[in-house]
């Protein structure tokens, strides 16, 4: 039998292809950067190798090397992004308005205890990052510069607290709040069960009011 040459072919269906969603820079970059800190806490500074960070990550050489400047230099980039978001994210919650400048360091110290800057893991990067300060110029002069930028923002926020008879001058009670953060900080990363998040910065909130004292609780000075 003939075929009915008006007769229409019927065309295949077209197959949806699924394009695979790709992540923004700056996200791929920093989840290299969270498998470089958990890598740094595992496996120390010596372990820790581009090799290991792509393995870990499950991405080429290559793509390391497109969003870090030197892969043979991550560990120092790293230590820098981490300083440096510590400290812009400390310097965003010094500058949301408050009226009572106490409250705001206990923002302050609520957020150096947060998830985000205070666990296990972070510890085990700083403590990779430290034992290279002893050893590199290049971490040493980075430390450094953190130090100072640090101790600055906490002097800018006791600087707003009004002086009570009795209070620590400034200059002498940065240096006490700073070591007392200090040794909160690591004692609750070491260990949470034995010190609290809550309990450190309650810790940290009574010794700035005991360093400078509310006016409530002391005559105001002139």
């Amino acid at each position: 039998m003939a075929k009915d040459s008006t007769a229409k072919t019927a065309k295949p269906e077209k197959k949806t292809r699924r394009v695979a969603k790709r992540q923004e820079p700056t996200v791929r970059r920093q989840d290299l950067l969270k498998v470089t800190i958990s890598c740094l806490a595992r496996l120390g500074p010596r372990g820790t190798t581009g090799r290991e960070i792509c393995r870990q990550a499950g991405v080429s050489h290559g793509l390391l090397r497109h969003y870090f400047k030197n892969p043979q230099n991550l560990l120092f980039e790293t230590y820098e992004e981490m300083c440096d978001q510590f400290l812009t994210h400390l310097k965003q919650v010094l500058d949301k308005p408050e009226p009572d400048p106490w409250n705001s360091l206990d923002r302050f110290f609520a957020a150096l205890f947060s998830d985000e800057f205070a666990s296990p893991d972070l510890l085990g990067a700083w403590l990779a990052f430290w034992s290279l300060v002893r050893n590199n110029e290049e971490f040493a002069r980075k430390n450094e510069e953190f130090n100072v930028e640090f101790r600055g923002l906490l002097a800018s926020a006791m600087d707003r607290l009004p002086r009570t008879a009795g209070a620590t001058p400034i200059h002498k009670a940065v240096p006490i709040i700073a070591a007392v953060m200090d040794g909160l900080w690591l004692d609750y990363c070491l260990s949470p069960s034995r010190l609290s998040r809550k309990r450190a910065i309650e810790l940290c909130s009574v010794t700035v009011r005991q360093l400078v004292p509310k006016p409530s609780e002391s005559a105001a000075i002139d």
